[in-house]
């Protein structure tokens, strides 16, 4: 990006801004206009337990065979130690690293998902979702290493849970410093943003409640899963679509729950910082929280507190991750083509919500720095 584009991103961001406040007004005004037709047809989707609590472990794959040497050992202790009739699918995203053949001769136990191009994280992880037959769907990443039992500690509250309202469970991360990624995934609420944090857990915090089971460590209830859709294709390639999953699960009045016990070794965006460069990755991110904000926040004070101060939060966000207001406002941009799937995806999941915002962010909100409790 030369500098005249820079500068003139730079200069555009009142207009976005401002774009932003209208577009907020009239999202508002027509989730009021929706109400009566929300009401009128609402559904809430069945408190149910699994019928069983076998999983299959979906492992996204793209010439990480590097990874995948750690990885399929241990996770092949992890599901002998685990009781029940579990299957591991390696979905590869086209690579050309003889990820395939070596899966094939080394670990003939895994079925392989071959694709012929790189579908990126949600669509390809989507082929693993249809491919599964039990009823508990695991994601894992490829950059992992399992603690023994991993599965073990991931599946059982499925079977102590009674109230049927379970939807997730997320292991606890470790990697190196700085650990950017607990498992212990929770929030603040700062001049209308959502930030959302890792928290460090202890044993005392199993089974607390998180904003979102992470998409690359987590099991959840395969039925109440496609119920919402998995991850959405708004989100795509990846980032965020963990968060908006789970978010949707909370507003439809089931639970994402960490699991201390249950640990995963991580190499923090192995995969993804080889196809993407740091800026890139970081405006994908802040696309796709801008859209999970459209999508999936009802609240009208918090709504239009964000738009409103959007141009000061894009300034900040920018000098946190040190990138350039521009690098912000192409972000920004980037949300255009795809806000009136965002809008319609709002509007028609409204009608199976029995959790407010409010309530949710009662859940998994904690107090920012610099406050006391």
């Amino acid at each position: 990006m030369n500098a005249v584009t820079r500068a003139l991103l730079t200069l555009m961001l009142p207009f976005v801004a401002l774009a932003a406040i209208k577009f907020a007004l009239s999202l508002l005004l027509l989730d009021l206009l929706a109400t009566p037709f929300v009401w009128l047809l609402r559904k809430h989707g069945e408190d149910r337990r699994p019928a069983s609590c076998n999983a299959s472990i979906v492992v996204l794959n793209w010439n990480g065979r590097h990874f995948l040497a750690e990885l399929m050992p241990s996770l092949r202790v992890a599901v002998d130690r685990c009781p029940g009739d579990h299957e591991v699918i390696v979905v590869d995203n086209g690579s050309d690293d003889d990820s395939v053949a070596w899966l094939r001769r080394e670990h003939p136990w895994a079925r392989v998902v071959a694709l012929t191009e790189n579908l990126h994280f949600i669509r390809g992880n989507a082929h693993g979702a249809r491919a599964a037959t039990r009823d508990l769907l695991v994601y894992l990443n490829n950059d992992m290493r399992v603690a023994p039992d991993f599965l073990v500690e991931l599946l059982r509250p499925f079977a102590e849970d009674t109230s049927g309202t379970l939807f997730a469970t997320t292991a606890r991360i470790e990697m190196q410093e700085p650990r950017k990624e607990t498992g212990l995934a929770r929030l603040f609420v700062k001049h209308g943003e959502l930030r959302f944090v890792h928290v460090p857990g202890t044993a005392a915090d199993d089974g607390a409640p998180v904003l979102w089971a992470g998409g690359g460590s987590s099991a959840f209830d395969r039925a109440k899963h496609d119920a919402i859709g998995g991850f959405e294709r708004l989100y795509v390639p990846c980032y965020v679509e963990d968060v908006s999953l789970s978010w949707q699960a909370w507003r439809r009045g089931w639970q994402c729950r960490y699991a201390h016990g249950s640990v995963v070794h991580h190499a923090h965006r192995g995969s993804s910082s080889r196809v993407f460069d740091r800026a890139a990755l970081e405006r994908l991110n802040w696309r796709n929280r801008e859209l999970l904000f459209v999508r999936s926040v009802t609240d009208p004070r918090l709504f239009l507190t964000h738009a409103l101060l959007l141009a000061w939060n894009t300034r900040k966000h920018a000098r946190l991750l040190d990138l350039s207001i521009a690098d912000g406002v192409r972000a920004l941009l980037a949300t255009i083509p795809r806000l009136p799937l965002a809008a319609w995806q709002r509007t028609a999941s409204r009608r199976y919500y029995r959790r407010s915002d409010r309530a949710l962010l009662a859940e998994v909100t904690i107090p920012p720095p610099g406050t006391t409790r």
